[in-house]
């Protein structure tokens, strides 16, 4: 229940929700949300895949569901490496702009902004529309809200920061979405019927 009063909380009241996260040291806490969060467009990808499908010209298609299972691995897999990825960055980048932020600090920036483009994942679930998960740039937004109350940076440097680091996570979200996008379309799908 915490996980949803956290995603919730950070989407309509980031501000209050950055304030809280600041205050936190449960690192268990910090592993399981996006483990759990991360089902969400999973659990999408294999609804809408076997069961919605999705149409190209006149034909309509449906992913065999075993190999919609290795698309939700691969999708679930390349999702947590981003996340970890994006940790290592931000602590890159706060070294290079002289920012007190240690690996923890850098883990509750990345797996707590991460909230946004998670859950507008949730667009696989209609294939067709999967497009409108670019409304998880929101987490941009997150970011910027977040840095600034996690990390200490010096003033002269801290618009800076706050760019490199939204520039890190908008690139490593995109990159990941293409390749889970990529591994759906080489999947071998099925055909159900043509009109």
């Amino acid at each position: 229940m915490w996980i949803y009063d956290r995603a919730r909380e950070i989407l309509l009241y980031p501000k209050t929700a950055w304030e809280k996260i600041k205050e936190e040291n449960d690192i268990r806490k910090l592993i399981i949300y996006p483990l759990v969060l991360n089902l969400i467009p999973s659990l999408a990808i294999y609804l809408g895949y076997v069961y919605i499908g999705l149409q190209e010209g006149t034909r309509y298609y449906r992913m065999l569901p075993l190999n919609a299972i290795y698309s939700v691995l691969v999708a679930y897999c390349l999702t947590l490496i981003g996340i970890v990825f994006l940790i290592f960055l931000i602590q890159v980048i706060a070294n290079y702009f002289q920012s007190e932020c240690d690996l923890f600090k850098s883990a509750k920036l990345a797996i707590f902004a991460s909230t946004a483009p998670l859950l507008a994942n949730i667009f696989y679930l209609i294939p067709g529309i999967r497009i409108l998960n670019i409304l998880g740039l929101y987490g941009a937004y997150l970011l910027h809200l977040g840095v600034p109350k996690i990390t200490r940076t010096p003033a002269d440097k801290e618009q800076t920061f706050i760019f490199w680091v939204i520039m890190a996570s908008i690139t490593i979200t995109y990159l990941i979405n293409n390749l889970i996008g990529n591994y759906i379309s080489m999947t071998v799908i099925s055909e159900v019927w043509t009109y």
